[in-house]
């Protein structure tokens, strides 16, 4: 299956990519890259939501959802390594306990 996506052009070495999790028409990608942070340079030209906050490119390609960079532990949570999204849906840690009925 080809699916349509949005790559990053702010950086001619950025790997930055928005792939949605359903295949949909050129508007409806646009309407919801730009809803996580993904901004339009020119007719055809995207800007990541790593490049445009000034934390890009996107060197390595992980799992995040918004950009297809690198997820990485913080203190407290997982975020991507360049937008600082967390990944969906959450991950819990070993030794993470959550008490259904307490």
């Amino acid at each position: 299956m080809i699916r349509t996506v949005i790559t990053c052009e702010q950086h001619t070495d950025c790997r930055a990519i928005f792939l949605p999790p359903v295949d949909s028409g050129a508007v409806v990608l646009e309407r919801a890259a730009r809803a996580v942070g993904w901004r339009r340079l020119g007719a055809t030209l995207h800007a990541c939501p790593a490049c445009t906050a000034g934390r890009g490119p996107v060197r390595d390609t992980g799992d995040c959802p918004n950009c297809g960079g690198l997820t990485i532990t913080t203190p407290g949570d997982d975020r991507c390594r360049y937008c600082a999204t967390p990944p969906t849906p959450p991950t819990h840690r070993h030794g993470d306990h959550h008490d259904a009925g307490a």
